[in-house]
């Protein structure tokens, strides 16, 4: 499978854990919910430390910017370009799954409203948000080693930060959602996680049939090199 493809199938973990996920909702509402979590807040963190680290100080006299603005407005430079990236990259996931719908759709959104899907859903929410904050932050990376921006890496999978990885939610919210699934005796959640299962099938089966190359993700981050530039981060060799 062309690489381009298996970037529009990192995309589908987005709703992994249950598909639908970002369907019918405001795409730039779910960038900043995520960037509010903790994950998101010690993610900004550490982009604040690096945009401190590596702007050019005579710049930031010149410009009057203070080097506590620059986490803030570093911060909104990359939910705008992750909310591009997330309305994008759905928008194609979107289509092709309604040109190949899956059978059980009103079933799985109706199974919604049940209080123990809710519950599960709710307890998965922490999960979804550091997926989406791993996959925008891996893709901003990614778009500035390419534009050459001066700019330290913030992903803590790719880097190996300890400390943020430690952070990560991910790990303790499924076990959580193991344990939850696990002791209930809720018909409605286990049929919402098997529907779950298979919609996720028949979302990747679809994306499997895009014929012509989608766009790499990164790609949805251009420009981005200029507004870090308003920030006196250099780019270039």
């Amino acid at each position: 499978m062309p690489f381009s493809r298996r970037t529009i199938l990192i995309v589908l973990l987005l709703s992994a854990a249950s598909p639908t996920w970002a369907q019918s909702q405001d795409k730039a509402a779910l960038v900043r919910e995520a960037f509010a979590s903790p994950y998101g807040k010690a993610l900004t963190g550490e982009l604040g430390k690096l945009l401190r680290a590596s702007s050019d100080p005579a710049c930031l006299a010149d410009k009057g910017l203070a080097v506590d603005q620059l986490a803030p407005r570093g911060r909104d430079i990359v939910i705008a370009a992750g909310t591009r990236m997330l309305e994008g990259t759905s928008a194609i996931i979107d289509r092709q799954t309604s040109d190949n719908p899956f059978a059980g759709s009103a079933e799985l959104e109706s199974l919604k409203s049940n209080a123990d899907v809710r519950r599960y859903l709710a307890m998965e929410e922490p999960m979804r948000q550091a997926k989406l904050l791993d996959l925008i932050f891996e893709h901003f990376d990614r778009y500035n080693l390419v534009s050459r921006v001066k700019l330290g890496a913030v992903s803590p999978l790719g880097t190996g930060n300890e400390a943020l990885l430690r952070l990560n939610p991910t790990d303790a919210t499924e076990a959580k959602l193991e344990e939850f699934a696990g002791k209930s005796r809720s018909k409605a959640l286990n049929r919402f996680l098997q529907l779950s299962e298979q919609a996720g099938a028949a979302e990747a089966a679809a994306i499997k049939k895009i014929s012509s190359p989608p766009p790499l993700p990164h790609t949805f981050f251009k420009g981005v090199e200029n507004e870090l530039a308003e920030l006196c981060i250099r780019s270039g060799k």
